[in-house]
């Protein structure tokens, strides 16, 4: 029995309007974020003498701070989707969720990375059904392993439908990234929140069947 189905019109007009209601809000994080890039390289410049260590101590340190803004993001991006008014400073998890978080990203990309050298289809198909471990985690999903399991579960049936809706977003921030890296003051938090839509509506729906209808009908509205 097929599940509801995925409102892509939904989703995005939930992310425009949003976005364009807490714009403060989304440009202070992604400025903090800026702000760590920008420390980042002072401190690699500044600290050429001392070697490899400190240029790799620095960096990981940003991925570290990296992934814990992530979490808050994301997490903010749901609130808002639930009807919430987060603040700045819900940008801010605790440590060990920053951690765990990281170490999720570092699998997901190692999956991918090794799928797309077994001649490119694997890493798509992995990169698909494991999409929405971030969002199951920063959910409150106790166990890294369980992320993984849970987004298998969430994208079955569907990975057609998520596949044309992570290369529209792509292309979308490729546009924002090419405006002097200023498009992607937009274009990063729209994207967030339409995926924050879309996993509200597959952790609701539960869609388990089919390919995009949408996409048949060349109606990029519902799949």
């Amino acid at each position: 029995m097929k599940g509801n189905s995925i409102s892509i019109r939904a989703a995005i007009n939930f992310a425009w309007q949003t976005f364009k209601r807490r714009f403060g809000l989304f440009a202070a994080i992604l400025l903090t974020v800026f702000g760590g890039w920008v420390a980042l390289e002072v401190v690699v410049i500044a600290g050429q003498r001392a070697g490899v260590v400190l240029w790799a101590a620095a960096h990981l340190a940003f991925l570290f701070f990296f992934a814990c803004i992530q979490v808050g993001f994301l997490r903010i991006c749901l609130a808002l989707h639930d009807g919430g008014e987060p603040t700045f400073a819900d940008t801010f998890v605790p440590r060990p969720l920053g951690l765990k978080f990281l170490a999720g990203e570092v699998a997901y990309l190692l999956m991918v990375v090794i799928g797309l050298g077994l001649l490119i289809v694997p890493g798509v198909y992995l990169g698909v059904r494991y999409s929405m471990f971030a969002f199951c985690m920063v959910s409150d999903e106790p166990s890294l392993a369980r992320t993984f399991e849970r987004s298998a579960i969430l994208t079955s049936g569907r990975m057609t439908c998520l596949l044309s809706i992570f290369v529209a977003l792509l292309l979308l921030n490729a546009i924002g990234a090419g405006l002097l890296g200023l498009g992607l003051f937009v274009t990063v938090p729209v994207s967030a929140l339409t995926m924050s839509a879309v996993y509200r509506q597959l952790s609701a729906g539960q869609v388990v069947e089919g390919p995009c209808t949408a996409l048949r009908e060349l109606n990029w509205t519902d799949c």
